[in-house]
């Protein structure tokens, strides 16, 4: 039994050599999945195929077990080196946009004491005037704030 233990210790787990254009096949796959997905990680595991592939047409390996070693180390630091920069560089925006809709000058109209703006009923601010303002008058929102507009009179 303990020759066993030993014999299947000193067995080494061998994989044949990948031919060096499967592994350009699969870069390419991956990168083109990449496309697709848009997670900026296969990118990573398709460059190191590609490059490994490069490195298995130039250097003979004895074993596939190195070629997937090299692929998947030149990947994850490519991945760790390069993910964050490609992020920024591709997915930020030189423009800020403002996407609160609600906060922009625009007509309303006084109805039922109140603000009618965009669809919805606003409560006219606190420091104006409310008695100025006629029921169907056409007023200038110059900001609105949670339930509170701040209205001028129209020109």
């Amino acid at each position: 039994m303990l020759s066993l233990k030993v014999l299947v210790t000193k067995v080494k787990i061998m994989l044949s050599i990948i031919d060096p254009y499967i592994l350009l096949g699969i870069g390419v796959i991956l990168i083109a999945l990449e496309s697709v997905i848009a997670s900026f990680i296969l990118m990573w595991f398709g460059i190191g195929f590609i490059l490994t592939a490069f490195i298995s047409y130039l250097y003979a390996f004895d074993d596939g077990i190195w070629q997937l070693s090299i692929a998947s180390f030149i990947s994850i630091l490519l991945l760790l080196l390069l993910r964050k920069r490609t992020f920024k560089k591709f997915l930020s925006s030189n423009e800020k946009i403002s996407d609160n809709f609600l906060n922009e000058k625009g007509i309303g109209e006084i109805k039922n004491d109140k603000v009618f703006y965009k669809g919805t009923y606003w409560e006219i601010d606190g420091e104006i005037n409310e008695s100025i303002f006629t029921e169907g008058e056409k007023v200038l929102v110059t900001k609105t704030f949670k339930n509170s507009a701040t209205i001028e009179k129209k020109n």
